[in-house]
């Protein structure tokens, strides 16, 4: 899981962070992301 990454970045609009549509959980795909591996995903709500 350490080695899979995924992007998310089709959850962007804004791309700063202001319009918080990119938010899943504690998480910005806008800042933190947008690419993840998936084990940080396994830690997220099932939003995405």
């Amino acid at each position: 899981p350490d080695r899979i990454i995924m992007s998310l970045e089709n959850r962007m609009k804004c791309g700063i962070g202001m319009c918080g549509r990119c938010n899943v959980g504690s998480k910005y795909v806008c800042k933190d992301g947008p690419v993840f591996t998936k084990e940080q995903l396994d830690k997220l709500p099932n939003e995405y």
